[in-house]
């Protein structure tokens, strides 16, 4: 092992990393699950102010839910640079989820 991967080792063993990590796998679900469950209640794409993102950690997610096409981006209209809405597979997710009581 390199000392750089011994590093990554001790690191990942930490308290603040592990909660790194699981908010990783966890946040991207919760957006998915705010657009989904907005467009469902209005049939249109959700605008950008409606999402609460914060800093280059929400953009990350959103970038993350669009090149997996979970959602698709779309001109936004007079109050919003841009609208989001799921694709298929991310209402396919969305309702999988919310089954498991995931989001």
């Amino acid at each position: 092992m390199s000392v750089f991967e011994d590093f990554v080792a001790e690191i990942r063993k930490t308290q603040t990393m592990q909660a790194l990590l699981e908010s990783l796998e966890e946040e991207p679900a919760k957006l998915l699950g705010a657009i989904c469950k907005e467009y469902e209640a209005t049939n249109k794409a959700v605008p950008d102010h409606h999402l609460h993102l914060a800093g280059y950690f929400g953009e990350a997610m959103l970038r993350a839910l669009l090149s997996a096409n979970l959602v698709t981006k779309d001109p936004g209209d007079r109050f919003s640079l841009y609208g989001y809405k799921p694709t298929e597979t991310g209402l396919k997710y969305y309702k999988g989820m919310l089954n498991e009581k995931r989001i």
